[in-house]
């Protein structure tokens, strides 16, 4: 969504009245409501603005309530004049257009590489389009095995896909389907049919699983502008045949269609042979020399020249990193599969390169040209959605031009992932190749003696993050954002003006300060996490519904700082829990996407720091406050072991303090704590005003359509 113009941000800090989209702006009263969602023709978030020319209250709320009763009656007599087919097909072509989108992005940046007529490129796109239309056409409840007498293997043979792209379509199709399994995809069907105003029913969300995996499709197999550099008479997809075409190889006219590809190979060798197939098979037996053109196994079957070997096909990595993520349970957090299953993609992305086509032919070598390949890539590739989805020679093309663009302009190029982030990967690596060894696929003896980096010795670890000391800390609290900003805008918020809001921008620096948590644990709380003990209030730090917890000594009670209760806190608390929010901090959080709350603090609250701070900001800045926070209280003298259990850390070393004591009481934390010196006392409490879109439970302004 665009942020607002001049007008419609002027309208926004106008007077808001007891009647519904009513406001006044100086002495003139307006009316502005936000266009239903079920008008597709307008642009989503966008608002209507009308000014009724008049300056009385009363007859200002009579127009008002007359004319939020025309929009309700618009908003159902086209809702129910549009029919479940007809919406279907809005949200089919929604998804298509999405998609074309994404592609075309794609493709921008595959010319950009010098791939712009590359039949390879044309050919995975058709490869993945087909895998999505054999799950439009056969749901999500079955598995297809695309072998043998499978009905769509036998769907695909009849639509004239070449039986020498099966395996490439099947192996699409698994991971597809694995993602149409997850936990999250049938609550994202659910988002997208409510923005569709669909009725939500199973068999409504049947349909429009159906229609966005049609429209993927249709995207996907939609090649001739997107592709139109592209030689035709390269694909077997596009009447022509690849010099380098598989084994298994046929063109659809020779193929019984219900008839398994392997089972075509056999009975071939047993017709009588023509002039022409004699030509064929001379060819197919001399391109077949090349180890790369070898038909890729079946995963799990064993390798013929070496029958005790049983083998996983790398186009197949993906699934088992999905089963090693499951083994792990509660030992993992979401974020540490993640970090897994971005470790495998690469690593299979690398072994692609290499020719690698199952897990019997990874040598230490490939190991040794991964740990290479992490020198060359982009720092931040994780973190853009464009980069992820690039091959590893495109990754290093991408890091190759950072680096000569740096080179140009005199600084520093942002390649080479940090040492500690190459020995997490390596981590993660090591757990997925035992994972292979323990399933019983046959792996070479490896090492990563040479690969990994060190670990740093405990005094470089000491000396690596700076550890702000509490007169560093204060002038954030001097900020605009405690002194009154211009609006509640972004950048209207670190600008000096009168306007004081509530939100987790105001009250999580102060929490970070005086208590150290991890940014993810405080950003995550929910209403139900706030409590009272007998000498206060308190907040519970445990699992709930919005995020879990790092380690298991994370859980714990807090007590909740007395400043935090002098400005205002508890009347914040009670006007988030009667607006029926979860979430304490609801400003961070999307109905679009599944975001992470601390990333979206960070995001927000770094600017106000640089804007304070200046010169003197210091690196990993909200990390930061959890060390300082904890040296301040050991300089004052208080123990370790007390410090730890502050922070959620488990002390070490000592058997009294991890086997036969609990973690340090609510009093004597409140006793420690009050070491810290009282920096926000310079800050003036305010009368609660919370953002207006929290307040009037409207989706966030920075919110951008992606994966619920």
């Amino acid at each position: 969504m665009d942020e607002p113009s001049g007008n419609d941000r002027a309208l926004i800090m106008a007077v808001r009245h007891e009647v519904e989209n009513l406001i006044r702006r100086g002495n003139i009263f307006y009316w502005r409501a936000r266009i239903p969602s079920v008008f597709v023709h307008c642009r989503p978030g966008s608002r209507l603005s009308l000014s009724l020319h008049c300056s009385d209250h009363r007859k200002a709320q009579m127009i008002a309530r007359k004319l939020n009763t025309r929009l309700a009656e618009l908003k159902m007599n086209s809702k129910e004049a549009m029919s479940t087919k007809k919406q279907l097909q809005i949200l089919f072509e929604h998804v298509r257009d999405e998609e074309i989108e994404r592609l075309d992005d794609i493709s921008t940046m595959a010319k950009r590489n010098g791939r712009g007529g590359d039949v390879v490129e044309m050919e995975l796109d058709i490869e993945v389009g087909w895998a999505c239309q054999l799950l439009a056409k056969f749901g999500t409840r079955s598995e297809l095995s695309l072998d043998g007498d499978c009905s769509g293997l036998t769907y695909l043979l009849k639509n004239g896909v070449p039986a020498s792209h099966v395996d490439a379509i099947r192996a699409n199709y698994r991971g597809e389907l694995s993602t149409a399994r997850s936990p999250g995809f049938e609550e994202g069907i659910r988002r997208l049919i409510y923005h569709f105003e669909i009725e939500d029913t199973a068999l409504n969300r049947e349909r429009a699983m159906s229609k966005m995996f049609e429209g993927r499709a249709a995207a996907l197999l939609d090649i001739d502008e997107r592709h139109a550099l592209v030689d035709r008479s390269l694909s077997e997809f596009t009447g022509g045949g690849r010099a380098n075409a598989s084994v298994t190889a046929k063109k659809p006219a020779e193929v019984e269609p219900a008839a398994p590809v392997a089972l075509i190979v056999a009975n071939e060798s047993q017709t009588e042979p023509t002039a022409t197939d004699i030509r064929e098979r001379e060819e197919i037996a001399y391109l077949d020399l090349s180890p790369r053109e070898a038909p890729t196994p079946e995963k799990g079957t064993l390798d013929a020249q070496h029958p005790n070997q049983r083998i996983v096909a790398v186009a197949d990595f993906e699934q088992e990193c999905e089963k090693l993520i499951a083994n792990m349970g509660e030992d993992w957090t979401v974020e540490t599969g993640r970090d897994a299953m971005a470790l495998v993609r690469m690593f299979k992305s690398v072994l692609v390169e290499h020719g690698v086509e199952h897990s019997g032919q990874i040598e230490q070598y490939h190991i040794g040209q991964l740990r290479q390949h992490f020198n060359h890539i982009p720092t931040d590739w994780g973190r853009s959605s464009r980069m992820r989805v690039m091959s590893a020679p495109e990754l290093r093309a991408q890091g190759d031009e950072l680096r000569k663009a740096a080179e140009g302009s005199g600084t520093k190029a942002k390649v080479g992932l940090a040492a500690g982030t190459i020995r997490k990967h390596f981590g993660n690596l090591q757990h997925f190749l035992k994972h292979l060894k323990g399933h019983g696929f046959e792996i070479e003896n490896w090492t990563f003696e040479g690969l990994r980096p060190r670990k740093p010795k405990a005094g470089d670890i000491r000396h690596q993050q700076y550890k702000p000391k509490p007169e560093d800390i204060a002038p954030i609290f001097a900020s605009p954002i405690y002194t009154g900003s211009q609006d509640h805008l972004r950048g209207k918020r670190r600008k000096p003006g009168k306007h004081v809001f509530h939100d987790s921008l105001y009250y999580l620096p102060i929490l970070f300060t005086y208590l150290g948590p991890r940014r993810k644990e405080f950003a995550g709380l929910a209403v139900d996490d706030i409590a009272k003990d007998d000498d206060g209030y308190v907040i519970l730090l445990r699992t709930n519904g919005i995020r879990r917890l790092k380690t298991a000594q994370s859980k714990r009670l807090l007590p909740m700082p007395d400043e935090l209760v002098r400005l205002g806190f508890l009347d914040y608390y009670q006007a988030i829990k009667g607006l029926g929010y979860e979430a304490l901090f609801p400003d961070l959080f999307s109905d679009k996407t599944e975001n992470d709350p601390g990333d979206r603090f960070y995001d927000t609250f770094t600017p106000v720091m640089r804007g304070a701070l200046g010169e003197k900001m210091w690196e990993r800045s909200i990390h930061a406050l959890r060390h300082g926070m904890a040296d301040t209280l050991k300089q004052a003298g208080v123990s370790s072991e007390v410090i730890d259990d502050i922070s959620g850390r488990l002390s070490e070393g000592s058997e009294t303090n991890t086997r036969y004591t609990n973690p340090a009481g609510l009093p004597l934390m409140r006793s420690a704590l009050k070491h810290y010196p009282i920096i926000t006392s310079t800050v003036e409490p305010k009368p609660l005003q919370l953002l207006p879109w929290i307040e009037n439970k409207q989706p966030p302004p920075w919110a951008r359509e992606g994966k619920k």
